[in-house]
């Protein structure tokens, strides 16, 4: 099972196909996604990555959640959100996720917030 992503969506465009016909596409951009946090069985009693995505300056954040960031060692995030995955699908702290970690074709939800 893969993580979700946290991205911007930019608007709407089409893509032609080989037989010329266009296919609407949503544009979405990455801005620096990386895991903040993991949840695991045996500390949370769940297992789920925490992503942070986006910047935000360091006086507009929390005491709190600069000692959650300067733990991960991560630069503090505008949007913190969690997934939840399995075992394996777990991905270090600190690492920064972009579109090559789907796989071509595969199918994604989208959830957004208007």
């Amino acid at each position: 099972m893969r993580t979700g992503l946290v991205a911007k969506k930019l608007g709407m465009t089409r893509v032609f196909n080989d037989k010329g016909h266009h296919v609407p596409v949503t544009v979405l951009q990455l801005e620096g996604c990386q895991v903040v946090a993991q949840r695991t069985m045996e500390k949370d009693g769940y297992t789920a990555l925490q992503l942070g995505a986006g910047t935000r300056k360091v006086k507009n954040v929390t005491k709190a959640q600069r000692g959650h960031f300067a733990k991960a060692e991560v630069e503090p995030k505008a949007k913190l959100v969690e997934f939840r995955v399995g075992e394996d699908g777990l991905v270090d702290v600190g690492a920064e996720l972009t579109a090559d970690h789907f796989v071509p074709g595969q199918f994604v939800d989208a959830v957004g917030t208007s």
